[in-house]
Parts: structure tokens; sequence; C-alpha cells
């Protein structure tokens, strides 16, 4: 990640402006099912219902020609009637086959994509076992390589650091693409693969045992990995400790959120979590749980508990201090088990939405995430809601390969090749300016599947506001990690 001595926002941290104009011309929407072979565009699936109906329309068509037909005398104008009937059951049928090919196509080509990635993340993990144990020999020799050459460049080591983090903001297309994106999802997969390479096994075992065989190895254990070792480092990085929570505001709100958008908008900045309880007359309380990005990215904990030691924690499965704080939040709110909840979030307020989901502690009814690292996260079937991500943001890949989901997976590339790509903050595709033009697209989206998804986590929230004595209170916490010796 970018250095803290240069003094621009946090690249995960969201705090950019999330409105304005966009340069931009928006790239489409491609919606993935997480349990199907289902992969389009957005406007190619809203098509598809349109014609089913056009289709039905020019049959209904042809049986009404047809009853004319029925009381028209026998001659040439019955004959006529008789052959626009079977003219139009032709175009239904040929309209109906021309659906079922475009369905068709769409499966093919997600199976075929998933086939070819599967097949390059095989070899790339096999590759990487293999030059790990052949590279064993020559670390220590390229480790005092990189320290001289870092040493003999000029200028102090903040000096360095902020001549790189500048290069980086003037050249985003560096790490700005699906290239780039995928490159990184491959990098932590198999970190797992190079641990077990470097300690002398033959590749095929990691290849039984990775996320191409039994999937016991992934990122995952990749994050794991990463774990021990900043234990056991002099600084002990990436190190756990309990937090606290305070709640710092209880206000009324007037209205709802209305789509994604708005949701969005409602995630925290700067308090870490807000929770939304809705109440109307004779009917147990909704609740609304928005979780916050990363606040510092420092890897050794201190106050904060929306860090990258959170970040790591969150990927590897562990419960996290940003995990932990979140659900004494929504118990300090009054969240039950079985109360229905909805959750929201933003980089790693998506990670926690994802963890807290899959946790099987709380009653979760749909879940909405931007942005987050939680691919690899396995949740229960029956969790709907939407995954929006970027295919040119890495932050994203750093989560591994997506795991399968109820939920309607949205991508778009925030930056098209060709497009101009901003320089005032670092890792532009992950910002929340960018993620907020995929929510305005994607609630102008007119695919049926989009549709159910959005409309559902609306109706959760506007079906209790739109009775009479309802309403709405909103919850603010703060909480801080709790230093220990």
């Amino acid at each position: 990640m970018l250095p803290a001595e240069v003094a621009t926002p946090d690249p995960v941290r969201g705090t950019d402006p999330a409105s304005g104009s966009s340069t931009t011309p928006p790239s489409p929407l491609i919606v993935r099912s997480g349990r199907s072979t289902l992969v389009a565009t957005d406007v190619l699936l809203a098509h598809l219902p349109q014609l089913d109906a056009f289709a039905d329309a020019i049959e209904s068509d042809a049986h009404r020609i047809a009853v004319l037909g029925l009381d028209t005398p026998p001659g040439a104008l019955r004959s006529e009637l008789e052959r626009c009937e079977m003219t139009g059951l032709d175009l239904a049928d040929q309209v109906r086959t021309l659906r079922r090919a475009i369905a068709i196509a769409q499966s093919s080509y997600e199976l075929g994509e998933r086939s070819v990635m599967s097949l390059q993340d095989a070899a790339s993990a096999w590759s990487t076992g293999t030059l790990a144990r052949l590279a064993l020999p020559l670390l220590p020799l390229l480790g005092a390589g990189g320290v001289l050459v870092w040493n003999r460049l000029p200028g102090t080591d903040a000096q360095k650091k902020a001549v790189l983090q500048r290069w980086l903001l003037d050249h985003p297309e560096v790490v700005t693409s699906p290239e780039f994106a995928t490159l990184v999802r491959r990098v932590v997969s198999n970190t797992d693969d190079a641990v077990l390479g470097a300690s002398g096994l033959p590749p095929w075992v990691s290849m039984v045992l990775g996320e191409q065989g039994l999937g016991i190895l992934g990122v995952q254990t990749s994050a794991g990995v990463l774990i021990a070792a900043g234990s056991a480092s002099p600084g002990r990085a990436f190190h756990e400790t309990p937090v606290r929570v305070e709640r710092v505001s209880e206000t009324a709100t007037p209205t709802p959120p209305a789509g994604a958008e708005q949701r969005l908008e409602r995630v925290p900045a700067e308090d870490q979590v807000r929770i939304e309880r809705y109440t109307a007359p004779g009917e147990p309380p909704r609740y609304v749980v928005y979780v916050a990005p990363t606040q510092t990215f420092s890897p050794i904990a201190g106050d904060e508990p929306w860090d990258l030691t959170s970040n790591v924690a969150g990927v590897a499965g562990l419960p996290a201090g940003s995990i932990r704080a979140t659900e004494q939040a929504m118990a300090d709110a009054g969240i039950a088990p079985d109360s229905e909840v909805v959750l929201v979030g933003f980089s790693q307020g998506g990670l926690v939405a994802d963890a807290v989901a899959a946790s099987g502690n709380w009653n979760t009814v749909g879940l909405e995430t931007y942005g987050d690292p939680g691919g690899g996260i396995e949740l229960p079937e029956g969790i709907h809601g939407v995954a929006v991500r970027h295919s040119d943001d890495f932050v994203v890949a750093t989560g591994g390969a997506q795991q399968a989901t109820d939920r309607t997976i949205v991508e778009r590339r925030a930056y098209p090749e060709g497009s101009a790509i901003p320089t005032d903050l670092p890792v532009p595709a992950h910002q929340r300016r960018a993620y907020a033009e995929t929510a305005r697209l994607l609630d102008a989206a007119g695919s049926p599947e989009v549709r159910a998804q959005l409309d559902a986590l609306d109706a959760l929230t506007h079906d209790y506001t739109g009775r009479e004595g309802s309403q709405i209170t909103t919850f603010s916490y703060r909480a801080e990690r709790v230093p220990t010796r």
C-alpha cells in the first residue's frame, strides 16, 4: 500500500467525493449469478423478457387472425388470413428460438471463461511451487540485492517512499486494469503454494490441497501465513487485540434510502458502524447495518480496529477486530438473533458484512457490498442481495476467487481502456466516487435479475415506513482497540 508520509487520503478509505460529474463513459454492467453459469450485460438480460413478451404478442395476434379466418367465407381473403396466421406462429417460434440461443450462449460463455481461468490458475499454482523450490537458495542474495538497491537511491527513506507514491499517483494505469487485478488475485492465492514449494514439497501436493483440488489451501491460508509471519516479527504485525465499542449518537431519520446509490451514501466514512432500526406498530423491528471502509493501513495494530490487521484477519476467516466491533454494535442496538437484518458495506466494510452474514449468528435477509475483498468467504444458502465490484479494482482481488453465492454479482470496468484515469487519489477504481457511479448505473439497470434483488432490499424498509406510526432510529458507533501487553 502507499506510504503514509505523503499527504493523500488512504487508498481504500474512500474519503473522496462520492458525487460529481465524470468524464469517463460508463462501461456496461456485467451480471453474474453466483450459483449458475449466467453471465451477460444488464442490457442483454433486460431484452430477454422483452423477447418473451414479443413472442407471446405475435402468437396472440396470430390466434386473433385465425378467429377472423374462421368467420370469413372460403376464398382469397380467407386463404390470405390463414397464411398470415401461419406466418405469425412461425415468427413467434423464431423469436423464442432466438431467446433460447442467447441464453445458451450466455451459459456457454461463462462455462468457457471459468474453464480457462481454472486452467490458468492451476498452471500458476504449479509454476509458483516449482519456482519457489528452485529459488529458495537465491532468496538471501535477492533480499540483500533489494536492500542494496534501495539504500543506494538518493534521499531518506521517507523521501524515497514519497517519490514512489507520487509516481504511482502520476501513473494510475499501472494498478488500474483487469490484468493487474488478476495478477494480484493469483499472488495472494499462490502464497501457500510458494511456501509448500520452498519447503521442498512437490507441486502436485499444493495442487491436490489447493483451490483446484480439495480446497483446503487457498487465499485464507495465504492470509494465515502472513499473520503467522507478522506475529513472529519484532513489531508483532497483524496482531489482533480486544475491542470496545461506544454508541456516539442516536437520532431520528425521516426517510429510508431508495436504491443502491442512497444505501452506499449512508455507509459511514468516520464513525465505523451506522445502524438504522425500523419499527412499525404490531411488527418486530427490522435493521439495516452500514459498515465503514478501512481507516488506516499500518500493519501494527494501534487504536483503530478498521485497519490492515482486520483486513488480513478477515480474509483469513478469523474474528477480526472490525468484525467483533460490528457485532458488539449490533447487540447494543437491540438486534436479536432472529431480527431481520440487511448488511451494507464498502471495502473492508463489505468484508465485515460478508463475515457477519457467514457467521450464522444473525438473521441476514439482505447483503449489499461494494468493492469488498470477501469473495473467498462462503455464505450460507438463501442470503440474497448484490455484490458490486470493479474488474480493474485490485483490492477486490485480494480476497481470492468468488465462492458460490445466492447473491447477484454485478461487475464493470470503472475506467475502460482509453479513458482518463484520475491522478488525485490512489487506486482510483476502488474509490467511493467510482463505486457511486456504478451504484447509479445499478439503480438504472433493467435486467430482471438485478431488479429483483434491489427491489427486495428496498421493500424490507419501505414496507414499514409506508405504515402509520412507523419510525426510523439511527445509531452511530465508534470502536477502538484495547491495548494488550
